[in-house]
């Protein structure tokens, strides 16, 4: 008699297991200061504006962006927001967006810097970033 397992390939994205979270100001400098690990992301988007970037970014990572709502109103040409989350496993994920309106063309021009305990959550977060712009563009 023979026996037959079947294995099944099961993939698990960085978003079925990051979530939203809070933190202060003071310990969002903290753990920026701490981890070691950086990722920084160029940005390239068909998006012109930036409040809809940072929303188009903050929906496609599952992160909450610390930086006031008052402090993102406005038209001054740049704009900078830090986000976090937090991983079903207790890893802290940071963000730093600043862009800029470039006023010849339009273009949002600018990075994202992000910042993790691991390499991993840095690395799965900025390639999640870089594949959303370029799904984003219709590349």
């Amino acid at each position: 008699k023979q026996w037959y397992q079947r294995r099944v390939a099961i993939t698990a994205g960085i978003m079925d297991y990051i979530v939203p979270a809070t933190c202060t100001d003071t310990e969002f400098r903290k753990m920026w200061a701490e981890f070691e690990w950086e990722n920084k992301v160029s940005v390239q988007s068909n998006i012109n504006d930036m409040n809809q970037y940072l929303d188009h970014i903050l929906k496609c990572t599952n992160m909450r962006c610390l930086t006031p709502k008052q402090a993102l109103e406005g038209d001054c040409g740049f704009l900078a927001a830090n986000l976090y989350a937090k991983s079903v496993f207790g890893e802290d994920a940071l963000a730093n967006i600043s862009i800029e309106k470039m006023s010849d063309s339009g273009a949002l021009s600018g990075h994202i810097r992000i910042r993790a305990k691991s390499q991993g959550m840095a690395l799965s977060l900025g390639d999640k970033i870089t594949h959303s712009q370029k799904k984003e563009a219709g590349a």
